[in-house]
């Protein structure tokens, strides 16, 4: 049986619980006072599994993904309230979320894949691998990237990056990288020709259009989310005892320790830069554009918080769960604006 940290380790979930922690809630001097923001409970998630991802195609259709790591979950928010997804296939652990048009991609434990077009009904779909698929990105219905892997794994197994070409799956060759690394975590594209994805031990990889190559990050701890609003402003996230945050600006990424802040697992940039990054111990941060300098809210919750997103209308919704122990999770979604 894994330990708890190495099945932590191959979930993605960067925030552990330090047993030197003594309290890193008190502000730091120099740290900006938390913003009076009122984020409050979504609905009542704590029997439903942790949430790792939140995702939606309009202010009318949003969802949160996960579940327990046998049995997947997700809720829609339709514009006026949450009700959990009733008619999914038996799937595992529902790990990110994303579409394009009126298509919905989930991507999910065992190299599972979920897929909606319209009102639809949910398919199942096999992608021929057995490992994780942690992120999950569409540029079209007919150009799906997907990734994952086992960063417990002491087989050899390599990093999945798969790509969908409206048939098949197929893995995409990996190139070659300046160091070791088992997993990627997340895939975040701006278009057909321009998609990142990043991993464990800082690695990150861009897609042209016509190959995979590395692309430094200036640091070696693990990257698990990345979002942006073009092709040079994309911000990265990760981390383990303090958060790491990773910034492209088209042609370099630039990195750096948010000292006082714990591991970080989730963001969304909106339109105008700014970015929301979640993480372990409830925490929300709001990064100003082209920014390192981090401003707390209040999130209301002190449980991890794996994943992020919001409208251009102010509505943001942050979900995790209980994922830095063993399972079974305690979920917790949180929103505001709404």
């Amino acid at each position: 049986m894994r330990s708890n940290i190495g099945f932590i380790a191959a979930l993605g979930v960067v925030a552990f619980a330090s047993a030197c922690d003594d309290g890193d809630d008190a502000t730091p001097a120099d740290a900006e006072v938390p913003a009076p923001v009122a984020w409050a409970a979504a609905f009542d998630a704590e029997d439903q599994g942790a949430f790792l991802s939140v995702w939606g195609s309009g202010p009318d259709a949003i969802y949160t993904v996960g579940g327990q790591p046998e049995a997947g979950v997700a809720w829609r928010f339709d514009g006026a309230a949450w009700a959990r997804v009733t008619d999914l296939p038996d799937v595992p652990l529902i790990n990110w979320v994303h579409g394009v048009g009126d298509h919905v991609f989930m991507a999910c434990n065992a190299g599972v894949v979920l897929h909606r077009e319209g009102g639809g009904a949910w398919e199942r779909w096999e992608t021929g691998e057995d490992q994780p698929l942690w992120g999950i990105w569409a540029a079209a219905p007919d150009d799906v990237w997907a990734v994952g892997g086992d960063a417990a794994r002491r087989d050899g197994a390599d990093p999945l990056l798969l790509h969908y070409d409206g048939a098949t799956w197929a893995r995409a060759p990996l190139p070659d990288v300046d160091r070791p690394y088992k997993a990627l975590f997340k895939v975040w594209g701006t278009g057909p020709d321009d998609v990142h994805a990043v991993g464990q031990r800082g690695v990150a990889l861009r897609w042209d259009g016509a190959a995979w190559a590395q692309a430094l990050t200036g640091t070696a701890d693990d990257l698990i989310s990345l979002w942006g609003t073009g092709p040079a402003d994309i911000v990265a996230v990760g981390g383990r005892s303090n958060g790491v945050l990773a910034r492209w600006d088209g042609s370099t990424w630039s990195s750096e320790i948010l000292v006082g802040e714990p591991g970080l697992n989730g963001v969304w940039v909106d339109a105008t830069g700014t970015a929301w990054l979640v993480g372990d111990k409830g925490r929300v941060l709001r990064v100003p554009s082209g920014s390192f300098a981090a401003t707390r809210e209040d999130s209301g919750t002190r449980t991890l918080l794996h994943g992020v997103w919001g409208t251009a209308a102010g509505h943001r919704v942050a979900a995790g769960g209980t994922l830095s122990a063993s399972p079974p999770w305690a979920g917790v979604v949180v929103e505001v604006g709404r």
